[in-house]
């Protein structure tokens, strides 16, 4: 099914999004936009988790305010894992939880770059945490995490470093994370945005390209680490 534009309303002001909410679905996920905010590659997204049964929604992150001003307030949240971004990600929760009538204890996070490191900034809100090739919290953010899946680009020169930072962090915490390097793909490889002039600007450093083939191999990775998960 195909996801509808919703206001994502709660104990703090509402704030627009994307959501799709199967009647049958029994598990959910909030999924957490790239830099760029909300756009169309997120919301298929959603779109997807939806066709696998499951309950999303997208939260709109950057809808009021400067990007830059939204980007500082999302890497203090990444840095501290509090703050009015990890409110309002904590907001979709409990709305998709009311609206789709979901135990707590079966809705995870996906995040994608700097929305991967909010997913685990937040994490230990949720019961399972995607995160693809985003920043790392501290260690004290990290403690008490559920299940984790991080998926990264070999070709990423920025990000692809975290793969093994992000399993030695959460070893040193008694947590195996399932970390997966996918040695072809840049950054942002599990999406299929168009945004021409980002892509040629960054990439000596992120060589962000669209392969399908990848991509899909990821999506089954993330799909089973969630079906199991949660």
């Amino acid at each position: 099914m195909s996801g509808v534009d919703v206001e994502i309303s709660g104990t703090g002001p509402s704030m627009p999004g994307y959501a799709a909410l199967p009647e049958s679905a029994t598990r959910g996920v909030v999924v957490i936009h790239e830099i760029f905010g909300r756009q169309p590659e997120i919301d298929r997204v959603i779109d997807r988790f939806a066709a696998a049964g499951y309950a999303a929604v997208g939260p709109d992150l950057f809808h009021d305010g400067s990007k830059l001003g939204c980007i500082r307030r999302s890497l203090a949240t990444i840095s501290s894992g509090e703050g009015p971004i990890a409110e309002r990600i904590l907001q979709a929760q409990r709305w998709l939880i009311e609206h789709a009538k979901l135990d707590e204890a079966r809705v995870g996070v996906i995040g994608f770059c700097i929305g991967g490191g909010l997913a685990l900034a937040v994490g230990r809100q949720f019961a399972a945490v995607s995160t693809n090739y985003g920043d790392l919290p501290p260690a004290q953010v990290l403690r008490g995490s559920p299940p984790i899946i991080g998926c990264y680009g070999g070709r990423d020169r920025v990000f692809r470093r975290n793969a093994d930072r992000l399993r030695e962090r959460m070893s040193a915490l008694g947590h195996e994370p399932q970390i997966h390097v996918f040695p072809t793909a840049g950054h942002s490889f599990l999406t299929d945005g168009h945004h021409p002039i980002a892509n040629a600007a960054s990439w000596p450093l992120f060589q962000i390209r669209w392969d399908p083939q990848v991509a899909e191999d990821g999506w089954a990775k993330i799909l089973a680490f969630f079906e199991q998960s949660l």
